[in-house]
């Protein structure tokens, strides 16, 4: 074997170990690794004689500074009310600093007509970045 052909052999065998090498990289950025967490926000809000677990629903929120929020969201709930269990979507003004909400949900009945207020705390659970 003369020095041209193993030049030859080599640089072959040189690209192509670069261009595996490659497409290894490629396979890896599609197929990225399982990312699991929790994002949204849970509270708990306490009236007269009623009690809501809430979950984060929509919201409009004016963001005042990195940690400051202040806005107004619908908050799908469960309730007990006077003994009596149900779900309702409650609305509530709310004010965001950093991973805490303080919210006061209202929700409407039917029978008797009238708005069920009440006060409580959440907690926003969100991705790290």
């Amino acid at each position: 074997m003369n020095l041209r052909n193993t030049a030859v052999i080599l640089m072959l065998f040189f690209f192509s170990g670069s261009y595996l090498f490659a497409q290894d990289e490629i396979k890896k950025e599609v197929n990225p690794k399982w990312d699991i967490g929790l994002e949204g926000m849970f509270g708990v809000a306490i009236g007269n004689d009623f009690y809501a677990f809430n979950v984060g629903g929509p919201s409009l929120l004016l963001r005042l500074n990195e940690d400051w929020r202040v806005g107004f969201g619908a908050l799908p709930s469960f309730y007990i009310k006077e003994g009596k269990t149900g779900a309702k979507l409650g609305v509530s003004p709310r004010i965001d600093y950093k991973n805490f909400v303080l919210i006061a949900p209202f929700f409407h009945f039917d029978n008797p007509d009238k708005w069920v207020w009440s006060v409580g705390l959440g907690y926003k659970f969100h991705k790290k970045k």
